[in-house]
């Protein structure tokens, strides 16, 4: 049963971090003209975690739902953890 789930928590951090970066480089593109160095920062910020952090969630995602996924730990008995 625990098996995913540090996978799972792994992928709701990138999924939920995507999620506020992206609401915060929208934001900063709308008060770009106010603070443009601060926001300029914001906007790369974001853009550096879509592309370099959240792929991560692809192969998260698949390590989840693997049917085969849990057969290493599966194959422990129980006193062996």
């Amino acid at each position: 049963v625990f098996a995913g789930s540090v996978p799972y928590l792994k992928l709701a951090g990138i999924v939920l971090g995507g999620w506020q970066m992206a609401r915060a480089m929208l934001a900063s593109q709308h008060l770009m003209q106010n603070e443009p160095k601060f926001h300029g920062a914001k906007i790369a910020t974001a853009q550096f975690f879509a592309q370099h952090v959240l792929p991560q969630a692809v192969a998260l995602e698949a390590a989840i739902v693997s049917a085969n996924g849990s057969e290493g730990v599966l194959a422990l008995a129980e006193d062996q953890f």
